[in-house]
């Protein structure tokens, strides 16, 4: 008994796995994964049913070839596969602090909807061996075949975009900005003077950690001690041949972005005064070229670019003072336009 549960267990850890994987690769059709950024849904039905009927396929051909190679004892109570793929991804979820920009309403819609239609399955199909196959032969559900497929095709014309997803969102950012300011904002504050330098530095932090979460870089470390070979670690994931912790991590990105910036500055002839004035017809440019060179010294993938420049921007914006400092010397900045305007 207990080996069946241990089969299903890790069959719903590879579940989890599998369902990202062909999420990541399903963008053309409408898959929609947890980001930090607002989006419009574009495809609700797909969403739905890819998450709802994934599980439930998944259970049809395990079953299936636990059948067929004679295992038949596995298949008794497979629906727990569900079970504990929904258990699994919750733990992740919550580990790697994405909790907050989850829609918990529709979380929980999804959990019944996937063991009840699990369990079903199970008790009327699965559960006999001779009915693991569906009946296609008669008119009538070739009939209902076409009419979900109609209502599917309906359905997943719809656009979505909630106010709560934004809220969501919002309190994700400020809650993770939060907690990095309160355990590096003396060294960040210490080592960078310029106020959206540092909006750029809470970005990367944010960013890389909601990519690289702290279990993720417990395994980085773990692989970095048994290989020995140069790696990405810490929260500011730099590249080293050494072992570095978080905090270590975080010495060395501000000295990296600090470098990038001074270069920047020695570029443009901001070392000289006189040249200062002449920069200045043309600030707002000046600022946005600065900001995304330093980004892309970190990163030069073009969707780091723009996410963390989207981040930087909304931190930005939370800084209220009246005297923040811009990348670009002397920049007062009158009203920014937003990048999306270019």
């Amino acid at each position: 008994m207990i080996e069946i549960h241990v089969l299903h267990f890790i069959l719903g850890i590879i579940l989890f796995f599998l369902i990202n994987w062909i999420g990541r690769h399903s963008y053309s059709i409408g898959y929609m994964q947890i980001s930090m950024f607002l989006k419009v849904e574009e495809a609700p039905a797909f969403n739905f049913l890819f998450r709802i009927i994934s599980p439930v396929v998944y259970l049809f051909i395990i079953s299936a070839i636990l059948y067929k190679i004679g295992l038949d004892r596995f298949v008794n109570n497979i629906y727990f596969i569900s079970i504990y793929y929904i258990l699994f991804r919750l733990t992740f979820n919550l580990i790697t602090n994405r909790g907050l920009l989850m829609n918990w309403y529709r979380q929980f819609l999804y959990w019944v909807s996937i063991i009840s239609i699990s369990y079903f399955a199970y008790t009327e199909i699965i559960y006999k061996k001779e009915n693991i196959l569906p009946d296609f032969e008669t008119v009538s559900n070739e009939l209902w075949i076409i009419i979900l497929i109609f209502i599917f095709h309906t359905l997943n014309q719809i656009r979505i975009s909630s106010d709560k997803t934004i809220k969501r969102k919002d309190n994700y950012l400020k809650k993770r900005l939060s907690s990095f300011r309160k355990k590096y904002g003396s060294l960040v504050n210490e080592r960078i003077k310029n106020d959206k330098l540092k909006s750029i530095v809470y970005a990367i932090m944010i960013y890389e950690d909601f990519n690289r979460p702290k279990a993720a870089r417990l395994i980085e470390n773990i692989r970095f001690r048994l290989t020995r070979k140069e790696h990405s670690l810490g929260l500011m994931q730099v590249q080293t041949t050494e072992f570095i912790n978080d905090r270590k991590s975080v010495e060395l990105g501000l000295k990296k972005i600090n470098k990038a910036y001074i270069r920047q500055l020695k570029k443009k002839g901001l070392d000289k005064e006189e040249t200062i004035d002449i920069l200045l017809s043309d600030a707002w440019h000046n600022e946005w070229s600065m900001e995304q060179r330093i980004i892309a010294d970190y990163n030069k993938d073009n969707l780091y670019l723009y996410e963390v420049r989207t981040l930087t921007e909304k931190i930005f914006e939370l800084n209220t003072s009246e005297n923040k400092s811009y990348l670009f010397p002397k920049y007062k900045g009158e009203k920014r336009r937003s990048y999306d305007d270019e």
